[in-house]
């Protein structure tokens, strides 16, 4: 399941929540203040793997060289 981060219009509270990818519109219920005025927020980092965040940086490599070129 994926994991969606929202922000609370209220309080401003960020938080993230697993859920299936059907239910990532459906307003959410913020943590901190219990107000319903939340939106998707986009997130920095994603879930890989077994659904933990990935800390890793990214590291992209330079395209390949050709001789023929």
């Amino acid at each position: 399941m994926p994991m969606y981060d929202f922000a609370c219009r209220d309080c401003e509270q960020v938080f993230e929540k697993k859920l299936r990818m059907s239910q990532s519109s459906d307003p959410q219920i913020c943590p901190s203040c219990g107000s319903g005025e939340t939106r998707r927020h986009m997130s920095a980092a994603f879930a890989v793997g077994g659904g933990g965040r990935s800390t890793a940086p990214v590291v992209s490599a330079p395209p390949p060289t050709s001789p023929f070129t």
